[in-house]
């Protein structure tokens, strides 16, 4: 099979690995599993096993305004966040993708957002984005065991509310020698994408994918960007003079300081990082 006709279809390689996402087991044609009363729907060229609410992105106040951004701006979004960002995240995605056979191998991209790495990549999101292949709640994946190659996680362990079943779940579904990549921050204020729950020292990533073999923790965005994320939040509020709505007005004004997030071309480097690094890489294998 060609990567074109695999971007054209991408259905086509997630019918042989299909499950149902609460008993595992098989779906029929029509996508339902009847024991457990599972049905998942086809709308075009995406499958949804629910996913989140519309109510749920909307809770909170910047999450709303970046869900709208992302739907009109698509896949330019992620571009657009490259931009203004105070985060300066080292390259390690591509690298990832690049030990696969993307043509053979199946890797997706759990909570891909807007963003596609690659057309023949699995994308897998709570919100159905138009790039969005499956459309799943990520703790229960609808995909049988050790039926993936790789998985990439950017920035999404600190948006689920146990990020012990998440990482559980990737063990599930990887084929033992299987490899997966995934980013979390440490050093970072609040930001909900629909939500946010916590964040994770070096150690802390290492005990949480205990189960997993070689696992690798480096530092993926540098001490000056948990500095200046800090400082953009720090003087929002000092100027916003106790109102939330000149709170919000004035966080985009702040993000006129987000080139200086270039001094972590150097920072990122230094040994002890680590200490106060905005977000960590971390790289395994399913023994």
């Amino acid at each position: 099979m060609t990567a074109t006709a695999v971007a054209a279809s991408p259905l086509d390689r997630l019918a042989a690995v299909l499950a149902c996402p609460s008993c595992h087991g098989p779906l029929d044609g029509g996508y339902a599993c009847l024991p457990c009363g599972v049905r998942g729907d086809r709308r075009g060229g995406q499958l949804r096993f629910g996913g989140f609410h519309e109510a749920e992105t909307r809770d909170d106040p910047l999450n709303r305004m970046k869900e709208t951004v992302k739907r009109r701006f698509g896949r330019v979004y992620p571009l657009a966040i490259q931009v203004v960002s105070p985060v300066l995240l080292r390259r390690f995605v591509r690298p990832f993708l690049a030990g696969f056979d993307l043509d053979r191998e199946l890797v997706a991209d759990l909570g891909c957002g807007t963003n596609r790495y690659d057309p023949r990549l699995l994308c897998v999101d709570g919100s159905a984005y138009a790039n969005v292949d499956l459309v799943s709640d990520l703790r229960a994946l609808p995909l049988g065991d050790a039926t993936l190659d790789g998985l990439v996680s950017v920035a999404v362990l600190e948006h689920v509310p146990d990020p012990q079943a998440h990482v559980r779940e990737m063990w599930r579904v990887l084929k033992p020698g299987g490899r997966l990549v995934c980013y979390v921050p440490f050093m970072q204020p609040f930001h909900a994408s629909p939500y946010d729950y916590q964040r994770y020292t070096r150690p802390g990533m290492e005990r949480l994918f205990a189960d997993f073999a070689a696992v690798d923790v480096r530092t993926g965005a540098g001490p000056t960007s948990a500095m200046l994320w800090v400082v953009q939040e720090w003087l929002a509020l000092l100027l916003s003079c106790g109102s939330s709505r000149l709170y919000r007005l004035l966080t985009p004004l702040m993000w006129l300081l987000s080139p200086l997030k270039l001094l972590d071309v150097l920072l990122a480097r230094h040994p002890d990082a680590a200490v106060v690094a905005s977000g960590f890489v971390v790289e395994a294998r399913k023994a």
